[in-house]
């Protein structure tokens, strides 16, 4: 059973407070993740084991002081670009940025050759 939260990476953190959901929260969140993710997440929370209670609650005190903290939430494609960077690889953060900048954040060209004619 895990006991030392410390020795808890981001992932397996975030997947405990995931994993502590509803299931009808769990199974909305699955669906908006493609198969890829599904198996890196699903090999992330197969391999939890047991957690104590102990620690899913400091990870929930955790999670509320950092959202008390910064007052609110906001999301913007500076703050997606800010929590993937921390991400590695660079290259996968740099295609999913792309993907969401769309045309707006190519160059002329680029625009252009996505005209149809």
């Amino acid at each position: 059973m895990k006991e030392d939260y410390c020795s808890l990476a981001s992932p397996e953190k975030m997947w405990i407070l995931v994993l502590s959901l509803r299931d009808e929260y769990f199974s909305k969140l699955f669906a908006m993740v493609g198969d890829e993710e599904i198996k890196e997440l699903s090999q992330i929370m197969a391999g939890l084991g047991a957690i104590s209670s102990s620690v899913v609650e400091h990870l929930f005190v955790e999670f509320v002081d950092q959202i008390s903290s910064t007052g609110s939430l906001v999301g913007s494609r500076e703050s997606t670009e800010r929590l993937l960077s921390k991400s590695p690889p660079k290259e996968r953060v740099e295609a999913v940025m792309e993907e969401i900048r769309g045309p707006a954040g190519r160059t002329m060209w680029d625009k252009l050759s996505n005209v149809n004619e």
